[in-house]
Formats: C-alpha cells, sequence, structure tokens
C-alpha cells in the first residue's frame, strides 16, 4: 500500500488528495438494535487492517502526504435473521469465527423482541490525505 500512494501522489491534479477509507483494527460487533451481543473473530481481516494503517503512517513518516481530515464511523450491515447474517459473514470473511455465546446472545435477543433489527458494526476510518510537494 505505501508503493500504491506514493504513485497515487504523483499522479495528483495540483490542489487533489487522496481519501483512505479502511475499517479499523476494532473487531466487528454482532448487534440486536443497537445492543452488542458479541464479536466477530477475524484475526487476517484486523491484521490487514492494521497494516493499512501502518503504511499510511509509514507515507505520513515520508512526509510525502499529511492528514487533512480524519473521521471514524461505524458501518452497519443489516440482516433479516442470524443464518442470513451468518451466510453473508462465511462469503466475506475467510477466516471469521463466531462463538457460540454470541450466538446464542444474538438468538435470545432476537427472540425478545420480534421487532428487532439485527446488524454486524464494523468501525471505519476515513483520512483525507494532502500530498506533500518537495
Amino acid at each position: 500500500m505505501v508503493d500504491a500512494l506514493r504513485r497515487t501522489r504523483t499522479m495528483l491534479r495540483f490542489g487533489g488528495c487522496v481519501l483512505d477509507v479502511h475499517p479499523t483494527v476494532e473487531a466487528p460487533h454482532y448487534e440486536v438494535s443497537g445492543v452488542w451481543t458479541g464479536d466477530l473473530q477475524a484475526d487476517d481481516a484486523r491484521r490487514r487492517h492494521a497494516a493499512a494503517d501502518a503504511a499510511v503512517a509509514t507515507v505520513l513518516d515520508m512526509k510525502l502526504f499529511e492528514v487533512e481530515g480524519e473521521e471514524e464511523f461505524s458501518f452497519r450491515r443489516y440482516a433479516d435473521s442470524l443464518s442470513e447474517l451468518q451466510e453473508y459473514i462465511a462469503q466475506k470473511w475467510s477466516d471469521a469465527r463466531v462463538d457460540d455465546e454470541t450466538v446464542h446472545r444474538t438468538l435470545d435477543a432476537l427472540h425478545a423482541d420480534h421487532g428487532a433489527q439485527l446488524w454486524l458494526r464494523e468501525q471505519a476510518r476515513v483520512t483525507k490525505l494532502r500530498p506533500l510537494r518537495a
């Protein structure tokens, strides 16, 4: 990613910037109507997200870019059922796993409130990088 950012810097028009958007290293959370029911364990994804953070830090240390702005936000993937969410996760995260306690807490919360909404919440960060000219 460092090389990609370095090359992108040379392609930007005057006044241009790079928006880096990627998930944080925080584990994604199962939530039912905003109440935490457990975490998704996805160690490979967390390593990739940490590597993305490190790449941004590297280009900042190299004085290729400066941070003009940064914002963290929640990204939610909604599902109509736990099985639908688990199917989505199985397709998108090859190393993901969820423990039995999380499954039981999630099912209990869904059964307790038939109007409840289920989602997987992932924290993400957008960083506006402005190139520094030599």
